[in-house]
Formats: structure tokens, C-alpha cells, sequence
């Protein structure tokens, strides 16, 4: 009798422990279902801004993808320097008209400054850039992590300047 009611408990208690193993679950799931709806929107739009800069600079479009920066950028580089420079550096330098990329996975970031004495911007996405160019020296892969924010109404592209560590 005495086997019978400690095999009755320990059933129980593995019994009431499946259901808040299972309760944990569901709720551990609807928690990243609600995460990832919350914010696939604005990683997409990250994404889809920072494909739309990489694709005009593939194409050598450097004023139309200047005026995607931010405001900070655009502080940093005159348009009419900035279209020379990068013209200059990687087609008549590198000796390459073109070249491909990779955007890595949006990573929300927060209070994040420019450089050191920079503005800070609230809530950016950071998202690596794998640049593959094909030049008279080699085969080069620029990696760099650019960032994603919101000015306005407007999503902007943003560089990170830190000094050397």
C-alpha cells in the first residue's frame, strides 16, 4: 500500500513537471514568435536601405548613395568629395569597376555614436558588409560593420569612426 502512494506521488510530481516543462515552452516560443513580428519590419527595412547603398555603389552611383547617409555622414564627406574619393579609390586606384557583396543578419544596437565626440543615435541596426572585389592586385574582401538608423521618416546608413585601440 505504502509502494502504491509513493508511485501515485512520484507520478504526479513528473506528471505536474511535463506540464511546466510544456508551459515554459510555449511561452518561451510565443516570445520569440512576438520578438521576431515585433521587429522583422524594421530589420527588413535596415536591410532593404543598405542593399539599395551597396547597389549604387556597385554601380558607381556614389551621389545616390550619399544621399542615403545620415545626416552625421554627410557632415563627415562633402557629396562632391566623397563621389571623387570613391570613384579615385577603388575604380582608378584598385582597378576594378565593380564588385559584389554580402549583408549579414540586422543586430539591433543602442546608443551608439559615430566617434567619440560624436551625436549619439538611439537605436541602429548594425548589419556586416563583405565588399569581394576582383582588382589588378588580387582578390580583395573589404568586411565592415555599417549601421542602420531611423532620421525622420527616413532610414539612413551610418559608419563608425573609433579611435585606434
Amino acid at each position: 500500500m505504502l509502494f502504491r502512494r509513493r508511485a501515485a506521488s512520484i507520478f504526479m510530481f513528473i506528471r505536474k513537471l511535463l506540464y511546466f516543462a510544456l508551459i515554459c515552452g510555449l511561452l518561451w516560443l510565443l516570445w520569440l514568435g512576438l520578438r521576431g513580428v515585433m521587429s522583422t519590419e524594421e530589420d527588413e527595412q535596415a536591410v532593404k536601405v543598405l542593399n539599395e547603398f551597396y547597389t549604387m555603389e556597385q554601380a558607381g552611383n556614389f551621389g545616390g548613395s550619399w544621399e542615403l547617409f545620415h545626416s552625421q555622414m554627410k557632415k563627415k564627406f562633402e557629396k562632391s568629395t566623397y563621389v571623387q574619393q570613391r570613384a579615385h579609390v577603388f575604380m582608378q586606384d584598385m582597378g576594378t569597376d565593380t564588385f559584389t557583396f554580402e549583408l549579414g543578419e540586422p543586430q539591433a544596437e543602442y546608443d551608439i555614436r559615430t566617434d567619440q565626440d560624436g551625436e549619439g543615435v538611439e537605436k541602429a541596426y548594425r548589419i556586416k558588409v563583405t565588399q569581394h572585389y576582383k582588382t589588378r592586385f588580387g582578390t580583395f574582401d573589404i568586411v565592415q560593420p555599417c549601421y542602420v538608423t531611423q532620421e525622420g521618416e527616413e532610414w539612413r546608413v551610418l559608419w563608425i569612426y573609433k579611435e585606434k585601440e
